[in-house]
């Protein structure tokens, strides 16, 4: 077995037995790799029957980039087996170390061939907007990992619900406003105008860089164009997110539901 496949066997025995992994040395996995590493454990999900049904952007902030040396944010995908409904329950015994991170979803219209797009051009493709919860879960112990070994775990890419769609407005949604709450406690609230890193300028940056990396951009995938708030540790509790005028809600169980 090559390097390459043991780490991947590694990683996807650390999310069958829901235990963390021993981070890598600091110069394991450079970028290139991480993303190849990455390609691969995609490709083998879809190989086993998941669908790929989009992609999250991450480290999209100029001071998680300093962090890790980057120029630019970085992309994770999103299978259908990820997906969980609206209103559920999750139940925390089954995730690593996850984090609820606030998104905002955009979901696409239209395929965009392999091309050169302008930024009218890539929301022009937008059909739809959403509030969303990621639930990123990190299976490297400690979430303690350099960029490329990020990378080859699919940039933490857990679980994440996508709640009730609004036809996108190009206008009306430049500026999104939203708010969570936790039993009913205020958790933070905000608007994307007054982020460095708006979702609609994030996604422009993923297609152009999915679309040259050779990836699919595809009609009908959802795309979490990045945290709107600090990700945060989970509580047994229900969350709300009040965002487009609606309300999307999911629970999390301390232990599985029993059969």
């Amino acid at each position: 077995m090559n390097r390459d496949n043991a780490l991947l066997s590694r990683l996807h025995q650390a999310a069958r037995s829901v235990q963390a992994i021993a981070p890598l040395a600091p110069d394991a996995l450079d970028r290139h790799a991480g993303y190849a590493l990455q390609r691969q454990a995609l490709d083998r999900r879809q190989g086993a029957g998941e669908r790929l049904s989009g992609w999250k952007i991450a480290f999209a902030g100029a001071a998680a980039q300093r962090r890790f040396g980057l120029d630019e944010p970085v992309y994770g995908g999103l299978t259908d087996r990820m997906s969980v409904p609206p209103g559920s329950a999750v139940a925390l015994s089954a995730l690593i170390q996850p984090k609820l991170e606030i998104e905002l979803a955009i979901v696409l219209g239209r395929t965009l061939a392999p091309g050169d797009y302008s930024d009218e051009e890539i929301l022009a493709a937008i059909s739809e907007v959403a509030p969303a919860f990621e639930i990123a879960d990190c299976r490297w112990q400690g979430w303690a990992f350099e960029v490329g070994a990020f990378l080859a775990d699919n940039a933490a890419a857990g679980l994440y619900c996508v709640g009730p769609r609004t036809a996108f407005d190009p206008r009306r949604h430049a500026n999104v406003a939203y708010r969570l709450e936790c039993d009913g406690v205020p958790r933070g609230e905000g608007d994307t105008q007054d982020r460095e890193d708006t979702p609609l300028a994030n996604l422009c940056w993923l297609v152009r860089r999915l679309l040259a990396d050779g990836q699919p951009v595809e009609a009908g995938q959802v795309v979490l164009s990045g945290a709107l708030l600090a990700p945060m540790n989970i509580q047994p509790s229900t969350y709300r997110l009040h965002m487009f005028g609606t309300e999307l809600a999911l629970a999390f169980t301390a232990d599985a539901a029993p059969v």
